[in-house]
């Protein structure tokens, strides 16, 4: 008993200090990883006991760093725990968060098969069937769980074989021939939905009666695992329909992409979401992640511009964090150096702070007469400046650089920085800023102007990228299906899909990679005479992956 009591005393003690792991950078990672520790073996000595698993439920609810944490893990437990209660609908929600904030997590597929096993208890051998399949399919999941994973399929696969077969299915010649549309047509996220909606509507000739007719069939995806999974599902028992375009939304990308897996029914998905590739041979994705936009920018500086020496300032949010990883990681790949490295708060307005801390900035005062001068020197040498943040927040950065006599620092920034309205106040410190984006509307490439043109006389606009992502989505789907002019199953489907090559888009030359990422050159833009145009356009890296 005294034991239990201690073990509960030093739980409540390691809860309390989760704010100083927050703000503490002594303590580090194996403090925090120690504070699981703690509460893992609370669970394991004392069975039942819901204190310790109360603390669990608390940890996975708390605020940590990025860099130390391990609230994956404690979410796998958690679901565990929850299932091994009965208690379907929390592990359910402990598993699918682990899966929906933690896409490049080690025990990920550990996670899928718990969700996996949990969806079969409820009686979803549909939905657990095709996690299974994923699971079994996936190369980087472990062998010992795609074993386990087979194992449980085989009950699975035998009651589905007594059922009246559903999938693969081909189309019906002599009827329209459709393709799906998954989609955020309602609440916050309608906006994206249907500026997606725009391109794919456009793709299927929908407002030129002389191309071969495609519909369209619509089905809005909103975000959660069921509806996308059922959705997918329903849409693959349509005959006519030879693949879906979708979802938007990371947190039904995932559900979507299996279940269509799982119904050997081609999938181009819309999401930067993690993870997506490796459930299976029907899945892919067209648009700009952020890993694909940051290698982008540092190829280029590195050996276009020729710059060697980085300095790399960024918010602390998931945009920034992400960004700057990736960056880092591409320009050493490439043999420069990082310089400098720092952060800041998201919505910062003053950067004299982290710009100091990252260039080393030292100050020596003089007087002429009463008047005190101050000259600032930095310590640090870094030839590019790279702010993966809004053109805004560049604009407020770049003077500093002027008044603490940094000079000779290339400015480089993310997709962010296209702004439809640059801040004339920035024009003089940003001129010459080189970024990257997915798309540009007012490019040169004669495919971007011949999509650009055409969207415009449709919708009286200019399109986004997500427009012309989508656009060239069902681009791709369209000549898959028309290919040959025979009707033709989804498998068949499926592999002219992945032989595309140099496929002309919207948005660039488009090629499939093994894995379904579609890859592009992405557009290097810049701000001349205070307008964003195109840079680079003799000079560009190899297509983006």
């Amino acid at each position: 008993m005294r034991t239990r009591f201690i073990i509960l005393i030093s739980l409540c003690l390691i809860l309390t200090s989760y704010s100083a792991y927050a703000d503490d950078n002594s303590s580090g990672a194996a403090d925090e990883a120690q504070a699981l520790v703690s509460i893992f073996e609370a669970i394991d000595t004392h069975p039942g006991d819901a204190a310790p698993v109360e603390a669990l439920s608390r940890y996975v609810k708390s605020e940590r760093k990025a860099a130390l944490n391990f609230t994956d893990e404690a979410l796998l437990r958690l679901g565990r725990l929850r299932a091994a209660e009965k208690d379907f609908a929390a592990a359910s929600a402990a598993l699918q968060r682990l899966l929906t904030d933690y896409p490049g997590s080690r025990v990920k597929f550990d996670a899928l098969f718990e969700l996996a096993n949990v969806r079969r208890k409820q009686g979803f051998d549909s939905d657990a069937r095709s996690m299974l399949e994923a699971i079994a399919n996936s190369t980087d999941a472990t062998i010992a769980l795609r074993s386990r994973a087979r194992l449980l399929l085989r009950p699975l696969k035998s009651a589905a074989d007594n059922q009246a077969p559903a999938q693969p299915l081909a189309p019906v010649s002599g009827l329209t021939p459709a393709i799906g549309a998954l989609l955020p047509l309602k609440g916050s996220y309608a906006n994206y939905g249907n500026d997606a909606l725009k391109g794919i509507l456009l793709a299927a000739n929908t407002f030129d009666k002389s191309g071969q007719p495609i519909e369209v069939i619509t089905r809005d995806v909103v975000q959660g695992g069921a509806p996308a999974i059922s959705t997918v599902e329903e849409l693959a028992a349509n005959q006519r329909i030879a693949g879906l375009i979708g979802p938007l939304l990371s947190a039904s990308a995932l559900d979507a992409a299996i279940a269509a897996q799982g119904m050997k029914l081609p999938i181009i998905t819309l999401s930067q979401r993690e993870g997506l590739l490796g459930a299976g041979d029907y899945i892919y994705r067209n648009f700009l992640t952020l890993q694909m936009q940051a290698a982008y920018i540092a190829e280029h500086a590195c050996k276009v511009m020729g710059r060697k020496n980085f300095a790399v300032i960024y918010p602390q949010n998931s945009y920034g964090i992400e960004l700057a990883k990736y960056f880092t990681a591409e320009v050493l790949r490439s043999g420069c150096s990082i310089a400098a490295e720092a952060s800041y708060p998201p919505g910062s307005t003053d950067f004299s702070h982290v710009l100091r801390q990252a260039f080393d900035i030292k100050v020596k005062e003089s007087k002429i007469g009463r008047k005190v001068i101050k000259e600032y020197t930095s310590k640090v040498s870094a030839d590019a400046l790279y702010m993966p943040d809004s053109f805004e927040a560049a604009s407020l950065l770049a003077p500093y650089l002027e008044y603490y006599n940094i000079t000779g620092v290339q400015l480089l920034g993310s997709n962010a920085w296209n702004s439809t309205e640059p801040a004339e106040s920035a024009n003089k410190h940003l001129e010459g800023a080189v970024f990257v984006d997915g798309f540009f509307a007012n490019s040169s490439r004669p495919e971007t102007m011949a999509f650009t043109a055409r969207y415009r006389e449709a919708y009286g606009a200019s399109p986004g990228m997500i427009e012309a992502y989508s656009y060239d989505a069902a681009m791709m789907l369209i000549a898959s299906m028309t290919a040959n002019g025979a009707d033709a199953d989804r498998a068949a489907l499926n592999s002219r899909l992945r032989a595309i090559r140099a496929f002309k888009g919207a948005t660039g030359d488009l090629s499939l990679e093994s894995n379904g990422e579609i890859k592009r050159q992405l557009f290097i833009l810049t701000l001349k005479n205070g307008v964003i145009t195109e840079a680079g356009l003799d000079k560009q890296p190899e297509p983006a992956k």
